[in-house]
């Protein structure tokens, strides 16, 4: 699954259905997606990069927030009869963003709580697929820009659950807390004025808002300009 298997998924406020908390689905880690691995998300397992917690540079959020890739899995036991009636259809993720106390963030109404629609496919028992989850928006990460301090980190924790279909029941699987750190500017590499010196290296990172350094220039007209929009010297 590719990255840009992203723009197939929705933000949705509010889950839909009746939900039962469940141990049934789980998340079992945040994967990071890198250069080294060509951006893209697989199962879990042996030799996958395992992110801890993210990096949000809110200079560099335009239309999307922070991304997180959770690998979820199906706890259910499979079924013995010849007919699976325990495979789970991935549908989404709840989300909860709290401070590092567990408060509340002061955030308008429906960006503190919500679901987010993502295609994960269907997950047979004790399978594992990875999905595409926007788990702070990019108007909240706006939002909380001036909570950061100057030359700090404001940090923001989002409680994420997996929610899925079992036959014509919802599954909502069990919370995982993800911290992710706001900063103002430290992801950004600015090398020159635009454009770029011949033979810069020009790093793409696989979400140019989070996780790693992106290369930029100035631009005294249009200001900053990154990655693919920055121009290179002849």
């Amino acid at each position: 699954m590719k990255v840009a298997l992203l723009l197939v998924a929705a933000a949705t406020v509010g889950a839909t259905g009746c939900s039962t908390n469940d141990v049934s689905l789980s998340i079992l880690q945040m994967q990071a997606l890198t250069r080294m691995n060509m951006c893209v998300a697989m199962p879990g397992g042996a030799g996958t990069l395992v992110r801890n917690r993210g990096l949000l540079d809110v200079t560099l959020v335009t239309t999307a927030g922070y991304i997180a890739v959770p690998v979820v899995r199906n706890n259910l036991n499979t079924n013995i009869n010849g007919v699976e009636f325990n495979s789970i259809q991935l549908t989404g993720a709840d989300v909860k963003l709290m401070n590092v106390n567990n408060t509340a963030l002061t955030l308008p109404n429906g960006q503190s709580s919500f679901f987010y629609a993502s295609a994960g496919g269907r997950l047979d028992p004790a399978g594992t697929a990875a999905m595409f989850i926007e788990v702070l928006p990019a108007p909240a990460a706006k939002a909380l820009a001036g909570m950061i301090p100057a030359g700090g980190l404001f940090t923001v924790i989002a409680e994420v659950k997996p929610v899925g279909m079992r036959s014509s029941d919802q599954v909502v699987g069990g919370p995982i807390d993800f911290p992710i750190d706001l900063c103002s500017g430290c992801l950004v590499d600015v090398v020159s004025a635009c454009p770029l010196p011949k033979g810069t290296p020009v790093v793409v990172p696989c979400f140019p808002q989070q996780d790693e350094v992106t290369t930029c220039c100035n631009d005294p007209v249009q200001g900053l300009l990154c990655n693919a929009a920055a121009p290179i010297a002849m």
